[in-house]
């Protein structure tokens, strides 16, 4: 994926083309992930992952369902060490598991993919950590 010119573009396109708009879109060297509404899929997985393919030629490609997205944001966390091993600790010690990790180059946010399921627990534990043991 990183040494081919428009893989990203080609990605997108399978989705303009089934009229899907994407909420957010991480990748790194070798990976490449679309995060869509669920109800944005509905009927039209096949053909979503039958352009892609055609288009892009993945090593792998999957969906995957009941996804929750949580934003931490802070103008403090660019030059406060140790944010995001407080947020993972957090996660870590309320047993959540986070399937996906995101963080911009300025720093601003850190944003997560959980299991749908576990999104209230996640929640609170950033609550607890960020807001609870601030004061």
């Amino acid at each position: 994926m990183n040494s081919e010119v428009g893989f990203g573009k080609n990605v997108l396109r399978a989705l303009e083309k089934n009229d899907i708009c994407f909420e957010h879109m991480p990748s790194g060297i070798d990976t490449m992930s679309v995060i869509v509404a669920s109800d944005a899929l509905i009927g039209k997985e096949k053909a979503v992952l039958d352009e892609i393919t055609f288009r892009c030629h993945p090593d792998k490609l999957e969906i995957e369902n009941d996804l929750a997205l949580i934003a931490v944001v802070g103008r403090g966390m660019r030059k406060q060490r140790g944010t995001a091993g407080r947020l993972f600790s957090a996660l870590a010690h309320a047993r959540i598991n986070v399937k996906m990790i995101d963080q911009g180059s300025s720093e601003l946010n850190i944003i997560i993919g959980v299991e749908e399921e576990d999104f209230e627990t996640a929640i609170r534990a950033i609550y607890d950590m960020f807001v609870m043991t601030a004061q």
